[in-house]
């Protein structure tokens, strides 16, 4: 099961390297910056936090430590916007 699961109402759109998770069901967004979309991308792919640091070290120039405390932070306020479905 990948990392990220959207919410039922929530639909990711890209578009020039940005993004926005649409909730249908609220009628709102919420705008991605082009690593938030990377991340997205790669975490309603892949399984762990470890391949999604694993995926993004070959695109984005930042440390592991960076990138998963990203990673951390992004989960938290799509969980906090009811955007994705939490274990």
């Amino acid at each position: 099961m990948p990392l990220l699961r959207l919410a039922p109402d929530a639909v990711v759109d890209t578009t020039d390297e940005t993004g926005v998770i649409l909730d249908t069901g609220e009628g709102c967004y919420f705008e991605l910056n082009p690593v938030a979309t990377l991340m997205v991308a790669a975490a309603t792919r892949l399984d762990s936090a470890d391949e999604v640091i694993d995926s993004l070290r070959e695109q984005i120039d930042a440390s592991d430590e960076d990138l998963r405390r990203g990673l951390d932070e992004l989960i938290g306020q799509l969980a906090a916007h009811r955007l994705i479905v939490t274990p």
